[in-house]
Formats: C-alpha cells, sequence, structure tokens
C-alpha cells in the first residue's frame, strides 16, 4: 500500500461501521488482524485507527479493545465549509447569488485589525443574497481588503463562487479559517432581502479565512433563514473541536 496506507485503513473502517458490519456498541479487530486484513505494520493501523478516535466514531479508551460509537458522517472538506456554492454543489443544489450592495468603505476599526488594513486606506464591501435552487436562504455581508476588492470588484455580480474564480483566475488560495455561530433576530434590511418578518430567527455564521501565508483576505457574516441549513459535529474525550464563546470576545465585537 503506498505511503497513505493508513487513510486508506481509515476509510475502510468507516465503511464497514456504515455498513453494519461492525455496528455501534461492537468491537473492532485487533491491531494485529487489522495489520494482518491490510498487510500493513501494527503502527500503519495505529495511526489509522487514531483517526477514527479522533472524529469520535471509535472509542480509545487505553487498555479497552476499540468500540464503535456511532457511524461516521462523511467529512466535509475545507472548501464545502468555507465556500457557500462549493457545498451546495456537493449536496446536488444550485447555488445561487447576486450583489445587492457593493461599497468601498475606509476601514473601520474592526477592519483594521481583522485585515491588517492601515488607517484610512479602503476595504471593499459586499453584500450578496444567495439562493439554493432557486430560493433565499442566507445574506452574505463580507469585507475584503483594497487589493483583492480590485479583484472581487470586477468579477460578475452573479458569480456562484467568487472562491473558485479568485482560485482558478488569480491564485488566491483560501486556506484556513475561524468560525463562529450564533442567532439573532432579523433586522429590517435582511428581513427585506430574504422575505421574511422583521425579528424573525436567523442562523449567524461569522468566519475570518486566510491564505497560506497567513494573509487575512476577508472577514465576513453570513445570515441564514431559520430551518434552511444546520451545522453538524461531533467530539469526544479525546477530540474536542468545540468550543464555547461568549459576545465581546470576537475580533469583530471589538
Amino acid at each position: 500500500m503506498d505511503t497513505f496506507a493508513f487513510s486508506h485503513i481509515a476509510q475502510a473502517l468507516r465503511a464497514d461501521i456504515s455498513s453494519g458490519a461492525y455496528p455501534i456498541g461492537s468491537s473492532l479487530p485487533s491491531e494485529r488482524e487489522l495489520s494482518a486484513r491490510f498487510a500493513v505494520s501494527p503502527g500503519t493501523v495505529r495511526v489509522a485507527l487514531k483517526e477514527l478516535v479522533a472524529e469520535g466514531s471509535v472509542d480509545g479508551t487505553r487498555g479497552r479493545p476499540k468500540t464503535v460509537i456511532r457511524v461516521p458522517r462523511r467529512q466535509s472538506s475545507f472548501e464545502e465549509f468555507r465556500s457557500f456554492a462549493q457545498w451546495a454543489w456537493h449536496q446536488g443544489l444550485a447555488p445561487g447569488g447576486t450583489v445587492r450592495e457593493a461599497n468601498w468603505l475606509i476601514a473601520s476599526r474592526i477592519d483594521e485589525e481583522i485585515l491588517r488594513v492601515q488607517p484610512g486606506h479602503r476595504v471593499y464591501s459586499v453584500v450578496r443574497l444567495r439562493t439554493l435552487d432557486g430560493a433565499k436562504v442566507m445574506v452574505e455581508h463580507t469585507h475584503y481588503p483594497g487589493w483583492l476588492g480590485e479583484i472581487v470588484e470586477r468579477i460578475p455580480p452573479d458569480e456562484p463562487s467568487v472562491t473558485a474564480v479568485l482560485a482558478a483566475e488569480h491564485q488566491v488560495n483560501f486556506s484556513h479559517a475561524e468560525h463562529v455561530f450564533g442567532a439573532e433576530n432579523a433586522r429590517a434590511r435582511h428581513a427585506t432581502a430574504l422575505g421574511v418578518s422583521r425579528g424573525t430567527a436567523l442562523l449567524v455564521h461569522r468566519r475570518i479565512t486566510r491564505d497560506p501565508s497567513g494573509r487575512p483576505l476577508e472577514w465576513s457574516t453570513d445570515r441564514y433563514i431559520s430551518g434552511k441549513i444546520m451545522v453538524a459535529a461531533g467530539n469526544s474525550w479525546h477530540s474536542n473541536p468545540l468550543q464555547w464563546t461568549v459576545p465581546g470576545t470576537e475580533p469583530w465585537d471589538s
């Protein structure tokens, strides 16, 4: 098997669990048995099992057999989670987007902090209405630093994936992001855009995205109609990617 044998082993075990070969509550074969099955060293099997433990599909308590805890979910790629359009395409849905507002603004204190923009410099602010199969789903409000705003300004306003265009045509790659989710009542302008009543509950997704060098590319706030999209995550005492936070502790609250 190739250098990434452990990934193939982990995926094969996920398929076994999903098919019911190893139901919830059952134990996986020993490392020795799995080594024989996949013709690899016990160390390679151990790395594969650590993947399953880290994602919460298998319990990894030391001294006990590896026990199946839940059926694995398909892991979303980074692009699916960061990009609305990429996620929609992977779901077999048609993403849409129209620019409602696009303005050059003098950087605010938040822009200066998050985007590392110098005081008095410009940022490009874009508000898009996003749809799935033609139905209104979300209002997206994004701020770009000036150099990137000049590129985004030239992209057609109905382009479904600005991220894809930036990567393919301008070698701007979104590779790291921070995400915070919350809820709020729809303000008048968001209610009007989404076609809901003022005060309707909205799912709010705030993010900061950077390129491989750590350079800030955007900060954005997405407001979804309640019930249209939900966020799924797993955690365990072996691995916990989740974190509670409170208003006033995030960069956009400064």
